[in-house]
């Protein structure tokens, strides 16, 4: 998994999730827990992530995603056809 080594990486990582999710191209299990973390993650003023509020599930499902979008995976999957 890519775990975002600075700031910038993470906001990053977790733009894509919510971009992902407003343009219907990435879903979510029906889970309580992980659809209040997702709504309970907030911006700043400047439009920057809070890192207080967003939690492990949402961190972790943003890092997954960028692993799954990234250019390394799609070699590890098309060498294991």
């Amino acid at each position: 998994m890519i775990t975002p080594s600075n700031r910038k990486e993470f906001e990053r990582h977790i733009n894509m999730l919510f971009e992902g999710l407003e343009q219907g191209r990435h879903h979510i299990p029906n889970n309580k827990r992980l659809i209040n973390s997702l709504l309970d993650s907030r911006k700043s003023p400047n439009k920057r992530v809070n890192f207080l509020t967003i939690n492990e599930s949402v961190r972790l499902m943003a890092n997954s995603r960028a692993t799954f979008e990234s250019s390394q995976f799609e070699n590890l999957f098309n060498a294991s056809k």
